[in-house]
């Protein structure tokens, strides 16, 4: 045993005797009567100063060095610190071996694809049926892996793996941020329809483009996306949006006519629902031109905005209306063959109201260019 161990062991019994030493005091005491209780309490001081003598004077070791609580990382470094003699730079127990370095540790060099390939051959074979893959065969040198990956040179003298090296992995474990991979595809994609990138609410939120985009393999027809229909990228986060579609009436992306595409740009527009157009009316009008206008009698709420009386994506009742006519009518036309009146045209039971729909005489509901069309009449 070492002369630490000893020493402790020693006080543990000097500590241990003197508990068992009060207990017998304590003992005695409660069997004798009061008449000996004086004498007991003598003779038991007397034992007491005694054997603190041959203890010794061992007061417990101040603690104002020590390491304050605060300061510790946690509660267990700061009870570690007592324990190792209230040493706060006490040496730390052993640890594991270290893993292997992520960054260079000296400046990386390119290497070539030739030397990527001897690992990742499979990886290749992939990315070679792609449209990029296609270019940069035709085209040597221009889409080569440590274009967007950075040099490998201590990626391949470290012998590989995640990150490694200072490799870019694209992956949610890279320690870069989302802004720096994305930068790296912004050096070729940044006109276009990336115009508006900066700003958009997908870049606000943290979006990166391998959320949306597969590089290495061919997964859809175009845009090298993770899914085969562009619906099915938006759908992985727009969930509502999904469910509407279920809708029985709904906008015809179920049988592939248009996509989300058509209506929004998702990588930035100036509006604020990324839409194409300056506004909502505008984007409507690209499909039902009919419905621009002008118009000799304009409805208002048309005019205004067509999503007062519509759903864009999908809804339950005829015509993607946001409710049954003629309810929707009397959200604003409340007085005009109110219902409430007896034996009004607008009431559910009248001949006039025939399927409940006040289309069935206001048919040019959207405007009208006739002369005596101020109540959009046929």
């Amino acid at each position: 045993m070492t002369a630490k161990a000893v020493a402790a062991n020693k006080d543990d019994a000097s500590f241990s005797a003197l508990r068992d030493f009060v207990q017998s005091v304590a003992t005695t005491t409660d069997s004798t009567d009061t008449s000996t209780s004086r004498e007991s309490d003598d003779g038991a001081h007397a034992a007491l100063r005694d054997f603190a003598r041959r203890i010794g004077d061992k007061r417990p070791p101040s603690i104002n060095g020590a390491q304050k609580l605060a300061a510790a990382d946690t509660l267990f470094d700061f009870l570690r610190g007592l324990q190792n003699g209230n040493q706060p730079n006490a040496a730390p127990p052993a640890s594991t071996p270290a893993a292997k370095p992520r960054g260079p540790a000296v400046a990386a060099t390119y290497v070539g694809s030739a030397k990527c390939a001897t690992c990742h051959s499979a990886t290749v074979a992939e990315f070679k049926k792609t449209l990029m893959g296609k270019i940069g065969m035709t085209q040597k040198g221009k889409f080569e892996c440590e274009n967007c990956h950075g040099p490998g040179s201590e990626h391949v003298r470290l012998g590989g793996g995640r990150g490694v090296g200072g490799i870019m992995g694209f992956g949610k474990d890279d320690p870069r941020s989302v802004d720096e991979r994305n930068a790296l595809c912004l050096n070729c994609h940044q006109k276009g329809e990336r115009t508006y990138w900066a700003g958009s609410n997908h870049q606000t939120r943290g979006l990166a483009c391998t959320n949306c985009h597969t590089i290495m393999k061919a997964v859809s027809r175009k845009h090298q996306l993770k899914k085969k229909i562009v619906a099915e990228v938006c759908y992985q986060c727009h969930k509502l949006k999904r469910a509407q579609m279920q809708y029985s009436s709904h906008m015809p992306i179920r049988e592939n006519k248009i996509t989300c595409t058509n209506c929004h740009n998702p990588h930035g527009s100036a509006t604020e629902k990324l839409l194409r157009q300056a506004s909502v009316n505008e984007n409507c009008y690209t499909c039902h031109a009919e419905k621009r206008g002008p118009r000799l009698w304009e409805h208002a709420p048309v005019r205004e905005n067509c999503l007062n009386c519509h759903r864009p994506h999908g809804s339950n009742y005829a015509n993607l209306l946001r409710v049954a006519r003629p309810r929707l009518c009397h959200e604003c036309h409340s007085m005009a063959h109110s219902p409430s009146l007896t034996g009004g045209f607008g009431s559910p039971n009248q001949a006039y109201v025939l399927g409940r729909a006040c289309g069935n005489c206001h048919s040019n509901i959207h405007g009208s260019n006739h002369p005596n069309g101020m109540f959009f009449l046929r």
